[in-house]
């Protein structure tokens, strides 16, 4: 029955989508249900480990429509609830809220050209996802109707669309669809049912398939030409399946032969993977294809809707109603009670001579393994306790068994309890050795026990040892014991016991085994310091920190391409010999760690360890390791490699938590001061154990190990252009350093931009030349302004003291002369009578002070205005004030004046005579000279003053800026010069004399 819109009801999967809400019921079943087909005598079924994701981790929807994996690395999954985008860890979510999806239900997905995804939007059309965009196509771009049929394409990426009875071909060229074939009239074509193959008609005794772009006629046999087809599928052989509606079901092969299936038989159908492998499955009622796997020792089978086979060649199974699959081959083979273990605990593990494997039980006795079976020995046989500790095979062929109720040896089928060695009291043995010499030595948890010759010689502590609770026991090549356990670590060379603890450098005290290489390079595990490597005696330790997966080292045994494959609590991890050896050399600064569970078929991923030896390999090559679920046995040359760098992506940005697309160089606005940038290693295989290092190139100067990590964070980025670089490696230690990088700009804020600090600094410096301006000007007027003060003032006083000198000359001065001459005039009488000689004397003191009062009122006078300057002129004046200052204080004057009487404005002249007559004074004062030379030189341009002397001199610490009685000292000479327009200067060497210089330009003279 067709629908209306033309597609089957194919089997009316829209009708069977009311159970899907039952998947957890159904998925119990599948895991717990053991097919018919794996109890049947047929080939052994491969081994898988499994995970399921449904919407209870993160899937929109249980009903798979479509799984691929793009270039990139991701898996894209359709269903009829979105589409779903995983790199191994995280489910990203696309529905109609992303745009250019106009729905969430999807009917199929296949991948075009170039990693392109095509969708059937059920009702709204084809919906391609191409550089990174979603975009919705219909009528408009060729389709004949909006309602998707199905979608096909073939290994080159060519796409055809199933839509209103007719098959449309996606054309790259004219970016529309074309119909294959025009001219033919519109067929109810149906899809066919599994993978995507095509699509099919029935037109009378033929079926019609359309098929990797090319149309393909199957003919139907007799049996069924009057029945209605219920469906058809097509598998990679080219045979045809078919079911009719009342149950019948027949195959025909490509070249058209025809073969009826039994009713309630199933036939095989074998699906070929890109890796050249073919799973076989099983074809039943409805063409519901099964498909049957180990998983834990169990049977295990999954019905596909889809199926798929990544890169890394882990198969993908896509299911109606039961969420998606991953199958992972297994390579960790185990065995446990279902088998024939004696009991599921396991520890002490050992091959003797025969090739047989002896398997101790904590609880239950010891399990031999030989010819494929298990025989189990309890006390029932002789064992004195069955809570086995250890096992051992002397050099004599004596296989001994440590208990917790003793020692014991096999003989003959039976356990026996042997003479020696004499143990003490509830000593249990947890570690056998025998030296090259024949000595056996036997660990305990009291202590060391040495059974030579028949005697016992039991060591502790007291005598050596770093613990009595000895769990692990090796002879090195070179002849040393080396004894571990609860306490520390002990080597016996010669009969001499050196031990070292954790307070000697041991990571841990707790040693569990030992391990020595070809190279003699010891190595050391510990219950959870790590692994330690003893060479030379220099200790290396390895840590999670370095790289292990973990720092638990029950036991380290070597494969024949130098791997270490080690247990822990937390399952077997494997690392290179080579890599450690190189961490040791300072070579790498981390190894590489590859851990098994579950998923590669461990049923326990707890090992067990601290009896000797809890593990072994075996002259095959196999690894046994026991643990809380049996022994779990690794077959090195079945361990693939993950040679293939992890591909990485960087998916988002956030910044200051606003999402920013990362299509295009990163642009981050000033102010934005927090980055998050999320990046991916898309990665199937021990997912969990992808590492990444990254960096932002313009900042980190080395590379951030993020471990697992996939999100970086920076803050307060400085402004700047950057690189963000980051790189992955997978379990493996293979890793992708070309990765992936995102440029950054980080936009500088206005304030800090070049043209900003321009301005800023042109507006400083307009600022500063204004304020500079304007202080000059101040300056320049205070000078002005103080000038024209200095002037006033020195002006005022020399009119005052002209004013006083003329008051004195005319007035005072002209009243010492009347008293004086009257003084003169009495006396002349007094002396013509003689009688009177007291008076006579007494009036001629009168005029002797009279005349000396007349002389230092003209000295007065003369000081405060020489008249000779207004008589004579200024060069007379000088002249005349250096000769009276000559025969006033007894110094050689030498003077050499040239006439500078038109020089200064009149107003002025006093100043420069005052500016000479002050240095005459000083000299007299203070200068102890016998010399003095006065020159005054005129020329052109300036007028040069130069008074020199040959006295003490005196250093600028006895510079006085006082004046003198006769006017300003230094100061006001200076000052008088600022007004002549000149400048004075003044050099003194002590004991060499002074000299005072004035310069005077002439030019600012005649021009003021």
């Amino acid at each position: 029955m067709i629908s209306e819109s033309g597609r089957q009801p194919e089997p009316d999967l829209r009708v069977q989508r009311s159970s899907r809400f039952e998947y957890p019921g159904r998925i119990l079943r599948l895991l717990a249900q053991l097919t018919v087909l794996f109890w049947m005598v047929e080939p052994a079924l491969a081994q898988y480990g499994f995970e399921v994701w449904t919407v209870d981790n993160g899937l929109p929807e249980n009903e798979i429509r479509g799984i691929t994996q793009t270039p990139d690395g991701y898996l894209w999954i359709a269903t009829f609830n979105g589409l779903a985008r995983f790199d191994g860890i995280h489910l990203t979510l696309f529905n109609r809220e992303t745009p250019g999806l106009l729905s969430n239900q999807f009917g199929t997905m296949l991948q075009g050209r170039g990693g392109d995804l095509w969708l059937d939007s059920v009702d709204r059309g084809v919906v391609r996802y191409h550089h990174g965009l979603f975009r919705a196509y219909g009528r408009q771009d060729g389709l004949p109707a909006d309602i998707i049929n199905g979608l096909t394409g073939d290994d080159s990426g060519d796409v055809w669309v199933l839509s209103g009875g007719r098959i449309i071909r996606w054309d790259e060229a004219s970016e529309h669809f074309v119909d294959v074939a025009p001219q033919s009239p519109s067929a109810r074509y149906r899809t066919l049912l599994w993978d995507s193959a095509g699509f099919w008609v029935r037109e009378h005794e033929k079926v019609r398939c359309f098929t990797h772009g090319r149309f393909v006629d199957f003919t139907l046999p007799k049996q069924i030409l009057e029945d209605t087809l219920w469906g058809t599928a097509l598998d990679q052989s080219g045979t045809l399946w078919l079911e009719t509606v009342d149950g019948k079901r027949l195959r025909i092969t490509a070249d058209n032969v025809s073969h009826m299936i039994a009713p309630k038989s199933t036939r095989e159908v074998t699906v070929g993977t890109t890796y050249n492998k073919s799973l076989a499955m099983h074809v039943g009622p409805r063409l519901e294809r099964t498909f049957a796997f180990v998983n834990a020792n169990r049977g295990v089978s999954v019905t596909p809707w889809h199926f798929y086979e990544d890169r890394q060649g882990n198969l993908w199974i896509g299911t109606q109603e039961n969420g998606l699959y991953r199958l992972q081959q297994q390579m960790i083979h185990s065995y446990s009670t279902e088998q024939g273990l004696v009991d599921r605990d396991t520890y002490a593990t050992y091959q003797d001579r025969s090739g047989a494997v002896w398997i101790g039980a904590w609880h239950s006795g010891l399990s031999r393994f030989a010819d494929g079976r298990f025989t189990s020995y309890t006390m029932a046989d002789g064992l004195p306790d069955e809570l086995v500790t250890a096992v051992f095979e002397d050099r004599e062929g004596r296989f001994w068994v440590g208990t917790h109720g003793g020692l014991s040896i096999f003989d003959h089928g039976r356990f026996r309890i042997p003479p020696g060695p004499i143990l003490p009291d509830e000593a249990v043995v947890q570690a056998i050795c025998q030296d090259r010499l024949g000595t056996l030595w036997f660990g305990t948890r009291q202590g060391l026990a040495r059974y030579e010759h028949g005697v016992t010689r039991f060591f502790t502590q007291k005598d050596g040892l770093a613990a009595n609770d000895t769990h692990a026991i090796l002879e090195a090549a070179n002849g040393d014991l080396w004894v571990g356990g609860y306490g520390g670590l002990t080597r016996i060379r010669n009969g001499e016991f050196t031990r070292w603890t954790e307070n000697d450098g041991l990571p841990s005290d707790n040693v569990w085994s030992f391990y020595q290489d070809n190279d003699s390079v010891l190595w050391i595990g510990t219950y959870e310091g790590g692994l330690v490597r003893y060479k030379d005696g220099k200790f290396i330790t390895y840590s999670v920190k370095d790289g292990l997966y973990d720092n638990g080292v029950f036991r380290v045994l070597e494969d024949a391409h130098g791997y270490f494959w080690i247990s822990c609590s937390r399952g077997i991890y494997r690392v290179s010999k080579h890599d450690l050896n190189a961490f040791a050399a300072g070579d790498l600064k981390k190894v590489a760690s590859t851990a098994y569970g579950k998923i590669d078929g461990m049923l326990d991923i707890e090992c067990n360890g601290g009896v000797d030896p809890s593990g072994i390999k075996t002259r095959d090559g196999k690894l046994w390791f026991p643990t809380r679920n049996g022994v779990a046995i690794i077959d090195p040359e079945s361990v693939v490699h993950d040679s293939v760098p992890p591909l990485v992506m960087i998916e988002s940005s956030l910044v200051d938590n606003v999402s920013t697309p990362v299509n295009a160089p990163l642009r981050i606005p000033p102010g934005r001061p927090n980055v998050e940038i999320s990046y991916t290693a898309p990665n199937f295989i021990n997912t969990a154990q992808t590492h990444f290092k990254y960096r932002l190139e313009g900042l980190d100067t080395d590379w951030v190990d993020a471990g697992d990590r996939r999100i970086a964070y920076y803050s307060h980025l400085p402004p700047g252009e950057y690189v963000f670089h980051v790189i992955a490696g997978n379990s493996d230690g293979v890793w992708n350093n070309q990765g992936k990088t995102l440029p950054i700009t980080v936009l500088t804020p206005f304030y800090e931009t070049r043209w900003f600090q321009m301005l800023v600094l042109l507006t400083l410096g307009g600022l500063v030349a204004l304020s500079w301006r304007y202080r000059v000007s101040q300056l320049e007027r205070a000078q002005a302004a103080q000038q024209a003060f200095s002037q006033q003032l020195i002006a005022s006083q020399e009119a005052e003291r002209k004013r006083i000198a003329a008051e004195m000359h005319d007035s005072l001065g002209q009243r010492l002369v009347v008293i004086k001459n009257l003084a003169y005039l009495l006396l002349r009488s007094k002396k013509a009578s003689p009688a009177h000689d007291s008076d006579a004397q007494t009036i001629a003191e009168i005029s002797d002070e009279a005349s000396s009062a007349i002389a230092e009122t003209r000295e007065i006078s003369y000081n405060l205005r020489p008249f000779q300057l207004d008589r004579l002129g200024l060069t007379k004046a000088i002249e005349a004030m250096v000769r009276t200052t000559g025969i006033a204080s007894g110094i050689r004057f030498t003077s050499e004046l040239d006439n500078i009487d038109d020089v200064f404005p009149e107003d002025l002249r006093i100043n420069f005579y005052r500016i000479v007559q002050e240095s005459l004074g000083n000299i007299m004062k203070h200068a102890q000279a016998t010399e003095v030379s006065v020159r005054v030189k005129r020329s052109i341009e300036n007028v040069i003053l130069t008074i020199e002397d040959n006295g003490r001199g005196f250093t600028s610490d006895e510079r006085s800026p006082l004046p003198s009685r006769s006017g300003f000292g230094l100061t006001g000479m200076g000052e008088r010069a600022r007004l002549l327009g000149g400048e004075l200067k003044v050099r003194s060497t002590q004991g060499r004399g002074t000299a005072v210089l004035f310069e005077s330009p002439l030019r600012q003279k005649h021009s003021g």
